[in-house]
């Protein structure tokens, strides 16, 4: 495991003494614990941007109502 020294500002101390307080981990643990949370919140941010960004795209949009005509003109029974 590496170690990491990050310098915290008053405000930064605070919210981890309270993340300690709240959890019950230890100041370790609580990082950890937050960086991951960070690292999901940004994948999922990323995620959302994309779609907003492919529902927005017309020709997307134009090629899978193409596909959606086609498939609807299919009749499987």
């Amino acid at each position: 495991m590496s170690q990491i020294v990050v310098r915290a500002d008053a405000e930064t101390e605070r919210a981890l003494t309270r993340l300690v307080e709240l959890t019950g981990q230890g100041r370790s643990a609580a990082v950890r614990t937050a960086i991951r949370a960070a690292e999901r919140e940004a994948v999922l941010a990323r995620a959302e941007k994309q779609a907003d960004e492919l529902r927005d795209d017309s020709r997307d949009r134009s090629e899978m109502l193409a596909i959606l005509e086609d498939m609807e003109s299919l009749d499987a029974w």
